[in-house]
């Protein structure tokens, strides 16, 4: 038997089920305060189970149609298939309606099951939950008008890290996104600059002239910021060791300065001692001098009483 027939059967047995693989995943709960979020991961979870999971939230069940056959010359029109003028394909498509609103009631709790479980399809639902947590559109409206108010005041708060801002900005364009409202890239990426305190003017200036805002995306000019930020701290850190150490230093010279004090203090006192002892010695050599002196002039006072006597003699 050749090596292909031998490799035939074991690629046969190879059948992806892109359905089983995300049978394990866990469907998002629905919050109804964070319902603008949970609408984004529940739409991507439809379609990455099965593309046509979307169609059914979107445009209702699949209804197979056929033609009407011709009766007295009439045209043909298109009419709902009868169950046994199904095909495997149409039964398959019309289950998959059952198949969202099973995952739909997965992700509510029995307070809001309870609210949609009359709906008869997976569209009635979706369309249901938007209008119980989003409103309806006049709400919409008007939450639009209030998002689009904060946008055009949007600054930074006080004491707010960078990451904080960008964060807080973030989130508000992707809730205008929600109610069909976008900003141009250049105008988003300016307006985020310009919000920034004035410690940043420098840098944002910086990227306003070197990078093109209307084809760089806000995260590139947030890790650019970020970046800016991560070496101005290393630098403060750098500085303050060097400021420690100088005031160590700074510390240590009274020190040196006492030391030698106390070095001067005893030269001084060697000095002393020796100057006293020259002293000491200078008063006896006084003493000595003053001693010879009196012997000298006793030895005068008496040669002149003897050449006296001598001359009374002759």
């Amino acid at each position: 038997m050749s090596e292909e027939n031998q490799t035939a059967p074991k690629a046969e047995q190879v059948k992806p089920n892109s359905v089983s693989r995300y049978e394990t995943i866990r469907v998002p709960i629905l919050r109804p305060v964070e319902y603008p979020i949970w609408k984004v991961k529940m739409t991507m979870f439809l379609e990455a189970t099965d593309p046509e999971y979307l169609d059914r939230i979107n445009d209702g069940p699949h209804m197979p149609t056929k033609l009407s056959p011709v009766v007295d010359g009439q045209e043909q029109k298109t009419v709902p298939k009868e169950k046994k003028d199904m095909t495997p394909e149409d039964i398959s498509s019309i289950a998959k309606d059952a198949k969202v609103r099973h995952l739909l009631h997965s992700a509510l709790d029995n307070v809001m099951s309870n609210r949609v479980i009359g709906c008869k399809t997976a569209k009635e639902i979706w369309d249901a939950l938007e209008v119980r947590c989003q409103g309806t559109g006049a709400i919409k409206k008007n939450r639009k008008t209030i998002l689009t108010q904060e946008y055009e005041h949007f600054d930074s708060r006080t004491n707010e890290t960078l990451t904080e801002t960008y964060d807080r900005f973030c989130k508000l364009l992707n809730d205008l996104s929600l109610v069909d409202k976008e900003y141009e890239l250049e105008e988003s990426n300016l307006k985020f600059l310009l919000s920034l305190p004035e410690k940043w003017d420098l840098k944002a200036t910086t990227i306003r002239d070197n990078y093109d805002l209307a084809d760089t995306d806000l995260d590139e000019i947030y890790g650019l910021l970020k970046t800016h930020e991560l070496e101005i701290e290393q630098r403060n850190r750098r500085s303050s060791k060097k400021t420690k150490s100088v005031a160590l230093k700074v510390e240590e010279k009274p020190i040196k300065k006492e030391s030698s004090r106390k070095k001067a203090k005893g030269k001084a006192l060697v000095i002393k001692s020796e100057s006293e002892s020259s002293n000491s010695d200078d008063d006896s050599n006084s003493g000595e001098a003053s001693d010879s002196d009196d012997d000298e002039e006793q030895m005068m006072l008496f040669m002149l009483n003897r050449s006296c006597l001598k001359g009374i003699g002759n």
